[in-house]
C-alpha cells in the first residue's frame, strides 16, 4: 500500500467546504483526473452508501463509506483485485475558514502496483496540484 496527503487553508466556512467536497460530482471542479461523475445509489441525499459512477483517468465506482458532517467524509473507490484506494477527505474549522486535508490510501496489484510506487513522487505533486484547485475554486465563489 502507497499513501500521500496534501493540506491546504480555505477561507470559507466548514459546513459549505465539506458540503462541495463531499459532493463527488464537485471533483471535475478541482481534481484534473475526474471528468465527470454521477450518483447512481443513493436516497437522494449524500450519505454513507451513496455511490458515484465516476469518469476518470481511471473510471469506476466511487463509494461513500463514513459520512462525518462537516469534518470527515471517506469514499472507497474500485473494489477489484488491481487497486482499491480510499480518499478521506477532512475538513478542521481554523480561525478565517479552515484547514483542508485529502488524504488517500492506494492498495494496487501487478503492473498496477508496480507502476503507482514508481510514480509515487509524481501522484504527490498531483494532489498538492488538486488540493491547491480545490482552494482556488472555493475561494473564487
Amino acid at each position: 500500500m502507497i499513501s500521500w496527503e496534501s493540506s491546504t487553508f480555505i477561507a470559507r466556512p466548514a459546513g459549505e467546504v465539506f458540503a462541495y467536497v463531499a459532493d463527488v460530482r464537485n471533483d471535475p471542479n478541482w481534481h484534473l483526473d475526474v471528468k465527470s461523475a454521477t450518483v447512481i445509489r443513493g436516497n437522494g441525499q449524500l450519505g454513507e452508501g451513496t455511490v458515484f459512477d465516476v469518469k476518470a483517468r481511471v473510471s469506476g465506482t466511487e463509494q461513500i463509506i463514513t459520512w462525518e458532517p462537516p469534518h470527515e467524509v471517506v469514499l472507497k473507490f474500485g473494489d477489484t483485485e488491481k487497486m482499491t484506494s480510499i480518499d478521506t477527505r477532512t475538513v478542521t474549522p481554523v480561525e478565517g475558514g479552515v484547514t483542508f486535508t485529502r488524504h488517500v490510501d492506494l492498495e494496487a496489484s501487478g503492473f498496477m502496483g508496480w507502476m503507482t510506487k514508481m510514480m509515487i513522487n509524481s501522484v504527490t505533486k498531483r494532489n498538492d496540484r488538486f488540493v491547491a484547485n480545490l482552494k482556488e475554486a472555493l475561494e473564487a465563489s
